[in-house]
């Protein structure tokens, strides 16, 4: 039975971060990382996964960031990678680069009503899981277990659709949260 809660009144929930790293940039982990520490601390779980391309010099300068993992070459096998390895129960889906706003946690968790609720914020007008940026996607670990992996070896935007249709027909609910773009 999966956990419900309350909707619409603040909870303290257990997540963490995936940082996506498409080209094992260690200077865009860093950045990302760093913003994540400034205003989660440094408790909060955060891992990499990178693409297949990252050499065993990469992984290593990676792992001293944070703890980090090796995909394939699409975006959606790191997300799968990233969903499988993710020390959190929660986990905020986070593209290298971006800058993390404060208190996502709060914002996703104020609209939260079941662990099958799959989140995303508002950006470029996107207001469908499809079309919406992979940066703040927010996720429950063992639903996104439930439903299983994303496929790879089509475009993104059809491995998210394919994904999401597995995902309704486990109950997911997709929302689409106001204000909590990342930069």
């Amino acid at each position: 039975m999966p956990e419900k809660y309350e909707m619409f009144t603040h909870k303290n929930l257990n997540f963490g971060f995936v940082v996506l790293c498409h080209n094992h940039d260690t200077s865009l982990v860093k950045l990302t990382v760093r913003t994540i520490h400034r205003h989660y601390g440094d408790e909060v779980p955060i891992i990499c996964v990178a693409d297949d391309t990252a050499n065993t010099q990469d992984m290593k300068d990676l792992k001293e960031i944070c703890p980090s993992y090796k995909g394939k070459a699409s975006w959606s096998s790191l997300i799968n990678t990233g969903m499988k390895r993710a020390k959190a129960e929660w986990n905020f889906i986070v593209v290298a680069g971006c800058t993390v706003k404060n208190q996502l946690d709060k914002r996703f968790a104020f609209f939260l009503g079941s662990e099958k609720d799959v989140m995303f914020p508002i950006a470029e007008g996107h207001v469908n899981f499809v079309d919406s940026t992979l940066n703040g996607l927010f996720i429950n670990k063992k639903f996104y277990k439930e439903v299983g992996d994303m496929a790879t070896e089509n475009p993104l935007e059809v491995c998210k659709l394919m994904w999401a249709a597995d995902a309704l027909e486990k109950g997911c609910t997709f929302k689409a949260i106001l204000g909590a773009q990342m930069i």
